[in-house]
Order: structure tokens, then C-alpha cells, then sequence
């Protein structure tokens, strides 16, 4: 039951993100593509779509995988913690919560604090909506994705989002 239930969750991801790739490529073609080396507003959501139709294969072709099993073990004890009522409703939305909450964080602080901030905040309020994680590890996590983050959007795209703003 629970095998089909995961199948049924992974070929469904998988064709969500094959469809959302591939309306990015689609889309991607209303504009100007350009090159590598001078790459047209088209450019970013032809790549985007491609990575997103590759891994959306990769998650139809792989085998089920040890993180499959993971995942099965947790949905078993949250299926558990269920029966025994220790589940609220607050506690199943969690994840939602978080992710909603971050986003909305993000947009606020990217533009009253700037890139740093709103990155660490984004990632940080995210991943506490694991109940996995423990605060140490989703500061880590916030750590590290905002240190890739200056590196490539700040050093490596030159992107026009300042590190830190104050006003």
C-alpha cells in the first residue's frame, strides 16, 4: 500500500515537473535567446526548463532508492503519530506554513534589507518546516545556501540585488 502510494507520488513529481519544464521551454521561445556569452532575456528559462524536464526524467527512469525507503519510514511515523491523535492540524500544515510564511519574509526583507538577509531568512524559515530539521542544522543550511547565493547571483550573474540594504 504504502510502495504505491510513494509510486504514485514520484511518477506524478515527475510528470509535473516534466510539464513545467517543458512550458518553459515553450515559453522561452518568445523571446530572444541569445548566447552563453550574451544571453537574451529567453536565455535563463530555456536553461531552467531543460534542468527541470532532466530531472523530472531522472525521477521517472531512477530506481527507487534508499531515500525512498527514508521517506516511507517517515511517512509510516507520521501515519503513527496520527493514529495516536499526537498530530494536529497545525503540525500537518507545517511545511506549508513555512514555505508561504519564507516567501512572504523574503519579498520584505529582499527589499528593505537586501540579498544576504532575505536569503538566510528564506532558507531558514523553510527548512523549520521539516519537522526532521533542528534549528542548528536549518542555520547551517541557511548559512551555506547564502554564502552560494552571493557567489553566484551577486559575484557570478552580477545580478542587481544588493547585499545589504539599510532604509
Amino acid at each position: 500500500m504504502q510502495s504505491q502510494r510513494l509510486k504514485r507520488r514520484k511518477y506524478g513529481s515527475s510528470m509535473l515537473l516534466l510539464l513545467m519544464g517543458l512550458g518553459a521551454v515553450y515559453q522561452s521561445f518568445e523571446y530572444t535567446i541569445g548566447t552563453a556569452a550574451r544571453m537574451g532575456p529567453g536565455y535563463y528559462p530555456l536553461i531552467l526548463g531543460i534542468l527541470l524536464v532532466v530531472f523530472g526524467v531522472m525521477i521517472f527512469v531512477l530506481p527507487d532508492s534508499a531515500q525512498d525507503m527514508a521517506l516511507m519510514d517517515n511517512m509510516e511515523e507520521a501515519k503513527e503519530q496520527e493514529e495516536a491523535g499526537e498530530l494536529t492540524l497545525v503540525q500537518h500544515m507545517r511545511p506549508w506554513i513555512a514555505i508561504v510564511v519564507s516567501m512572504l519574509i523574503f519579498i520584505l526583507v529582499g527589499k528593505y534589507g537586501g540579498l544576504v538577509p532575505a536569503t538566510f531568512a528564506l532558507i531558514f524559515i523553510a527548512a523549520l518546516g521539516d519537522r526532521a530539521n533542528s534549528v542548528k542544522s536549518a542555520l547551517f543550511l541557511a548559512i551555506g545556501v547564502t554564502l552560494a547565493a552571493i557567489a553566484l547571483f551577486h559575484y557570478g550573474l552580477q545580478l542587481q540585488f544588493p547585499l545589504f540594504t539599510w532604509g
